[in-house]
C-alpha cells in the first residue's frame, strides 16, 4: 500500500519496461503516490492488463496525470517518441526525470540524427546525465538518460579495461531474450519465428548498423581510448536476460593481463556498488535473470592473443527499469538499492 511519500509518474506503463517499473516502485519504500499512464490501455485496471502485479491502480491517459505535481517521472516510451514528453514533463515543474530511451544517450546531436533521425529537443541533450553510476556517479541534475541494456553489459565489462589499456579492436557478440525488442509485436518476435531459433539482426546491407553501437562508443570514449566496434546482437527465445561475450584485442599482445588481474580491475572500480560482481565463473543468464545485478567474468586466449570478457543482465531490470530506480534512488540522495534489495 502507497502512503506518504513521493509523487511517481510512470509514461508507457503498459510495456514490458513500464510494468516492471509499476512492480518495483509499488513497493518502495519512499514512494507514496503513483500514476500510471498507458496510451493503449487508459481506464483499464493494471491487474487486468497484467494479472501478476498486484496494484490496486488503473491505467490514465498521459494528459490526465499533472506533471507539474510530480516529484519523479519516468518515461518508458520508444525513441524519438519521448524526447518531447521529456521536455513538457520538464517544462510543466517535474522534480526529476527518467528516460528509458535512447533520446538523450547520445550528447553529439550530429551522431543521434545520423543514427536516429533529428532529434526532436536538441537544446536539452547536453543537462542529460548518463545513467550509469558504477561509472559515472549519482545523477546531478533534472534528467537521467538511463542507458540501453546492451551498452551497460558491454560499458561495465569494458571500462575498466580500456582505462588501463590500449585497445585496438573490439568485436561485442551479444544475445537477449524477446522481451528486449519490445511489447509491441513483430514478425521477428513472434512465437513462430522466435521458438527454437538464434538469429542475428541489427544488419543492414550486409554489415552490422545495430543503434546501440554509437552509444557504446561514445560512453566508453568519456572513459578511454576506443576503435570503431564490431557490435551484433541476437535474438534468442527465451523471455528475459542478456548475455555478451566480448573480444578485444590490444594494440600490443604483450600486455596482455591475468585473468586475476582482469577480475581485480573490477573489484577495485566497482567496490562499493551494490549491483556488479565479478567471478571467476563465467556467468549465465540463469544466473542474473529476475535480479538487478551485472555479473562479469574474464578470460585470456594467449594462442589468439585476445582477452574476452563475459557480462551478464537482466534487460528489463538492471538493463532497463531496475537501473532507472537505482538512478532514481541516487539522485535523490537514498539508498541505490533502496526498493531493490530483493533483486541483489
Amino acid at each position: 500500500m502507497l502512503g506518504m511519500g513521493l509523487r511517481v509518474g510512470i509514461y508507457g506503463g503498459s510495456g514490458y519496461a513500464g510494468s516492471e517499473l509499476v512492480r518495483l516502485l509499488s513497493g518502495h519504500p519512499e514512494v507514496g503516490g503513483m500514476e500510471v499512464a498507458s496510451r493503449g490501455f487508459a481506464g483499464r485496471d493494471i491487474t487486468e492488463v497484467y494479472p501478476h502485479l498486484a496494484v490496486e491502480e488503473t491505467f490514465v491517459e498521459p494528459g490526465q496525470v499533472d506533471a507539474s505535481g510530480l516529484d519523479v517521472a519516468f518515461v518508458a516510451y520508444p525513441h524519438m517518441e519521448s524526447a518531447g514528453v521529456v521536455r513538457d514533463l520538464l517544462e510543466a515543474g517535474t522534480g526529476l526525470v527518467v528516460d528509458l530511451s535512447a533520446d538523450f544517450r547520445l550528447v553529439d546531436v550530429a551522431l543521434y540524427n545520423e543514427w536516429y533521425g533529428e532529434h526532436p529537443v536538441p537544446e536539452l541533450l547536453k543537462e542529460a546525465h548518463y545513467g550509469l553510476p558504477e561509472v559515472f556517479g549519482a545523477a546531478e541534475g533534472r534528467l537521467v538518460a538511463n542507458p540501453g541494456c546492451y551498452p551497460t553489459a558491454a560499458v561495465l565489462a569494458l571500462a575498466p579495461v580500456v582505462k588501463r589499456l590500449k585497445v585496438s579492436s573490439v568485436a561485442i557478440n551479444a544475445l537477449s531474450g524477446v522481451s528486449g525488442a519490445g511489447a509491441k509485436p513483430s514478425p521477428k518476435t513472434h512465437f513462430v519465428s522466435a521458438n527454437e531459433n538464434v538469429s542475428p539482426y541489427g544488419l543492414a546491407d550486409g554489415s552490422p548498423r545495430h543503434r546501440h553501437t554509437p552509444e557504446i562508443e561514445a560512453v566508453l570514449g568519456r572513459v578511454g581510448e576506443v576503435p570503431e566496434i564490431t557490435f551484433v546482437p541476437h535474438l534468442l527465445p527465451i523471455s528475459r536476460g542478456e548475455l555478451e561475450t566480448i573480444y578485444v584485442q590490444l594494440e600490443d599482445p604483450g600486455e596482455l593481463p591475468e585473468v586475476e588481474d582482469v577480475l581485480g580491475w573490477y573489484e577495485e572500480d566497482y567496490e562499493g556498488w551494490a549491483f556488479v560482481e565479478a567471478r571467476a565463473e563465467a556467468p549465465q543468464i540463469s544466473h542474473v535473470a529476475n535480479t538487478n545485478r551485472a555479473r562479469l567474468s574474464a578470460a585470456v586466449d594467449r594462442r589468439a592473443g585476445k582477452l574476452l570478457l563475459f557480462a551478464a543482465v537482466d534487460n528489463l531490470l538492471k538493463g532497463a527499469s531496475g537501473a532507472a530506480v537505482q538512478n532514481m534512488n541516487l539522485a535523490l540522495g537514498y539508498p541505490e538499492d533502496a526498493g531493490l534489495e530483493h533483486l541483489k
